[in-house]
This record gives C-alpha cells, structure tokens and sequence, in this order.
C-alpha cells in the first residue's frame, strides 16, 4: 500500500471532498433531521378525503443509506479540466477522460504523456502493479489523507482533537493512441474505494470515485502544462543567447539570432537590469541613449560624500551619459554595438563586459 498525502494543485483545482467546511455545507441549521415525521392526516367521519398531487408526493428515503445534513457534502463534482496546450475534453462526458494532440513541432505525444504518467506515479511512490507501455497501467492500493474534521463535543473542541479523513483506492490508466504518436487518449478508473474516519470504514461519500479520477488527470495535466512551459522559455532563451559578432560595419558588436522588432524590444529590459537609464530612443535609426546610473541616482549627501568610492556597478563602466547602444539586423541577426562619447568600445572591453550582457538578455530582458 502506497501512502501520500493529498494536495490542492492551483486554485481552481481544490482537494477532495471529504473535509466538514463551510464550503462543503449548505447554508443554515440542519434542526430538520431531528424533526418528527408526521402521521397520515386523518379525515373525520362523513367527510371526503382530499385526492394528493403525486408530483408534490414526498418519497421514503432510507436514511442510513448515505449522508444526512450537516454530513452532506454539497460540493459539485470536480471536473477535468485541460491545462496543457492541445489537450481537451468531451463537455458533459461523466468519463474522467481527456485527449492531447500536437502542436507546434511535437512529433511523439503518445510518448510524452506517458513519461509524465510514470514520472508523477513515482514521485508520489505509487506502486504498478501492472503495466503494458502505451496502453495501460494498474496501479496498487492508494491511501491519500483528505483532511480532518473536529470531533463532537466540548473537550473534544477544547483539545482541538479531531478525526482523520482518509481515502483509498486503486487506479486504472489506459491510454488509446494512434501509430503516428502524434495524440493520444487517457482514461482513468477508480476501483475498490473506500472512506475511512480514523482508519474506520464508512459510507463512501457519493462523488469520491469521480473526485479522485478526475484529480489525477487534473495533477497529471499541471505536471505537464508547467514542464512546456518550463521547455517553452528555455527554448526562447536558447533563441536569445548572445554572441560575439562584428557588425555589418566592421565594428565590435554582441549578435542575437533574432529579427529586428524582437530584438529592439528586448532591449529595455537588459538595459535596466544593466544599470542603464534610457534617456531617448530613435527606432528609424536603430539607437538607445542610455545614462549609466547602477544602483540609481545619487542623492545629493551623495554626490557630496567626494571621498566614497564611484559605484560602477555590474559593468565597471564609468557613471554618466553619453553612452548609445546602435542597433541593426541583417538576415535575422540582431546586432549590438556600443559607443561612449562617441567611440566605439574596443574588442577588449567587450569581451570583458561579454558575461554580464549574456546573462541580461538571457534571462532579465523580457
């Protein structure tokens, strides 16, 4: 048996049913189920009895089949819901099921998904007890902590002991795929659940099986959508990777492999992180004008203070204006050079500056 403890996965995907809150609850008392059932209305002698509406007919209801009042769970079943782009579901199905199908360059989603799968059983120790690769896997019995709820009565509340809810289960994945790999299928059943208040066997709350199928696929489907999103930046990133380059002039310039609109817009951002200020721009001609000012403006007990030592932060770049960052781009290759009063800086400090200026448009220039 496998252990693991259940958690909420985003805002929308909240945890299982099971744990007495006011969420959980209808509004008001719950004075009715301790009322006593009224008996037949009796009708005097010589009088008609009054024929009954049976659409108004209340039906007998065995009370010890299921949960009453303040027990009844009012929560509506938890939904699948497609997080990871090119996945969808069937609205209105009652099957905990969702479908993924390719996008962008990805060739083998069959295979992706799968990977998934087996990565989030084993990172929650779930065991498998059986398995076929691409086409379904069983698992064995799972016990996941729901929550807990507060015991009747004054000590109990006082010593704030309460009973724990626990659920167990198994599932059963199957995956239907085509050949090509390029979608895929997945459909989760839950078998012999089970609802336990301090380890103790209780009714099974009507909507538990449909909780946690659709709470794995839900996991499932944040798993995946953060890991491409997660790919999705590298892959950005890894398009923003500076280089040392010479530019269309012959001068000594840092190069993107980005057009011209990309990389003028990443700009800003890796000026800022830098230290820069841009003082004005001029997108016809390709030019930032930039004061040097890392940590900011001085204060004016600072510009005082004649014996402290310059900041020069990050760059080591005297502080001031006069710097202009002139851009250009030639067959998709963003070039960067950059002048201070004028001059063009030297192969040598570019190589030295190099590190610093990768590491802003890598991850702070958006």
């Amino acid at each position: 048996m496998k252990f693991w403890r259940g958690l909420a996965v985003t805002t929308t995907v909240i945890a299982l049913a099971g744990c007495t809150s006011q969420r959980d609850q209808a509004q008001g008392g719950f004075e009715y189920v301790d009322i006593d059932q009224r008996g037949a209305l009796l009708v005097p002698e010589g009088m008609q009895n009054v024929a009954q509406n049976p659409d108004f007919s209340i039906p007998n209801l065995d009370t010890a089949r299921g949960p009453v009042g303040a027990e009844q769970s009012i929560r509506s079943p938890r939904q699948v819901m497609p997080l990871v782009p090119g996945s969808r579901v069937e609205e209105g199905s009652r099957e905990a099921r969702i479908w993924f199908d390719a996008i962008e360059d990805m060739d083998d989603v069959a295979g992706w998904v799968w990977e998934e799968m087996q990565a989030l059983l084993a990172e929650r120790d779930i065991e498998i007890t059986e398995q076929n690769e691409l086409e379904y896997i069983q698992t064995g019995t799972i016990e996941t902590v729901e929550g807990s709820r507060s015991r009747e009565g004054f000590w109990a509340r006082l010593r704030r002991d309460r009973i724990e809810l626990t659920s167990e289960y198994n599932l059963r994945i199957e995956m239907q795929a085509p050949s090509h790999g390029r979608s895929a299928r997945l459909d989760v059943t839950a078998a012999d659940v089970s609802w336990l208040e301090d380890g103790e066997p209780q009714a099974v709350p009507v909507s538990l099986q449909r909780e946690v199928e659709a709470g794995f696929l839900n996991d499932l489907s944040l798993r995946m959508q953060r890991n491409f999103e997660d790919q999705r930046v590298a892959q950005v990133r890894a398009t923003r990777a500076l280089r040392h380059a010479e530019s269309p002039q012959g001068e000594p310039a840092y190069a993107l492999d980005v057009n011209f609109e990309a990389g003028w817009v990443l700009m800003p951002g890796a000026l800022e992180y830098l230290g820069f200020e841009v003082e004005d721009l001029n997108q016809r001609d390709g030019v930032y004008y930039a004061n040097y000012q890392p940590g900011g403006r001085p204060g004016f007990w600072s510009r005082l203070a004649f014996w402290s030592s310059e900041d020069r932060g990050l760059l080591g770049l005297p502080r001031g204006s006069g710097y202009e960052f002139q851009v250009d781009a030639v067959n998709d290759v963003f070039y960067i050079v950059i002048r201070h009063d004028d001059e063009v800086l030297d192969e040598e400090t570019i190589d030295k500056l190099f590190p610093v200026f990768a590491e802003a448009f890598s991850e702070h220039a958006d």
